[in-house]
């Protein structure tokens, strides 16, 4: 009888410890559980907090370009110094207290930094010539015998307009991969920088803005005119044929007349990102409204940047800010 009582205290002796096993078991999963969670939530704020800093970030950025004026130099801030009266061109006079549109980075002293990027500042693939667009292709990995049937196809579907228009508008530098000679390739031009060197709907490269890539890629220009062009340019913009000729002195011939503009886009392309953060989206603000029934700027679709994406330009310094970017952001319930 003992040795029986014995045996069924050992039994439940071992159901208490597999009891108390499964419930430690099952109270560390609990943990882990609300642990993931809160991680998850906390990171769904912060994504939020920061969606919410961009877009208000992005809200000041917008009435400052769209109530101050746009010069060769950049976007001109609320302390720049008024336009002297004369018969020059206002639009292209020198303007101080300007946030560059060539790419360069601009950081804030609010924790934020902005890239500011002309969008005649990229190779355009309905405005360009063939030269351009056949260069541009080969120095980004496509063979030189599939070139020309490239672009014979995008001229053909460019010619193919809707009625009215003399050339179809396109949406973007990824529709061309609609087109049968163009697909096989779409891999490898996004790989190497395809939505960061072209551009559409523009009518002329701005070499006031373009950057070092599209200068090379390109207009094959060689490195010591590029060096000097942007150099120089830094101190004078270019206004004419006779400032290229001096900036590029015998190589300023093989550039086509017509093939480059002094002039900014009307459509203006923005990066926001954390100082110790990443580049996420690519805004793409116009300022050309035909319709006086929506506002005089209009959001278009964003592009969401590939990881890591490296600017044009090596970033500059922090910058004193203008008064209207100095503020902070939007104040949340969580500081």
């Amino acid at each position: 009888m003992t040795v029986e009582v014995r045996r069924e205290a050992g039994f439940v002796l071992v159901g208490v410890i597999w009891f108390l096993a499964c419930m430690a078991l099952m109270v560390a999963a609990a943990v882990t559980w609300i642990e993931r969670s809160r991680q998850a939530v906390e990171a769904e704020r912060q994504l939020l907090q920061q969606s919410f800093e961009e877009r208000s970030l992005l809200s000041r950025l917008t009435w400052m370009i769209a109530t101050h004026r746009m010069t060769l130099g950049g976007v001109t801030t609320p302390d720049s110094p008024g336009v002297e009266s004369g018969d020059m061109d206002g639009s292209v006079m020198s303007a101080g207290g300007e946030i560059p549109v060539d790419g360069r980075e601009f950081c804030l002293l609010n924790g934020y930094c902005l890239t500011l990027i002309d969008r005649a500042s990229r190779i355009s693939l309905s405005g360009s010539q063939p030269a351009v667009l056949n260069a541009l292709l080969l120095n980004l990995g496509v063979p030189p015998e599939d070139t020309p049937r490239m672009l014979v196809e995008l001229a053909r579907y460019l010619k193919n307009a809707p009625v009215g228009m003399s050339q179809r508008p396109l949406l973007s530098p990824m529709e061309v991969f609609v087109l049968p000679a163009w697909r096989p390739w779409e891999e490898r031009l996004v790989a190497n920088g395809w939505n960061d060197v072209a551009t559409v709907n523009e009518t002329a490269l701005n070499l006031n803005t373009a950057g070092v890539r599209v200068l090379t890629d390109g207009w094959n220009l060689p490195d010591g005119s590029l060096q000097r062009l942007l150099g120089l340019r830094q101190m004078h913009p270019i206004l004419s044929s006779a400032d290229l000729e001096s900036m590029l002195g015998s190589y300023a011939t093989s550039i086509p007349g017509d093939g480059w503009s002094r002039l900014p886009s009307s459509v203006l392309l923005l990066r926001l990102r954390r100082v110790d953060g990443e580049q996420r989206y690519e805004y793409q603000l116009s300022f050309e409204s035909n319709d006086l029934r929506l506002p005089p700027w209009q959001l278009l679709p964003r592009r969401t940047l590939p990881r890591h994406a490296l600017s044009a330009i090596v970033p500059v310094a922090t910058h004193a800010t203008p008064g209207i970017l100095a503020a902070p952001l939007v104040a949340g319930p969580w500081r």
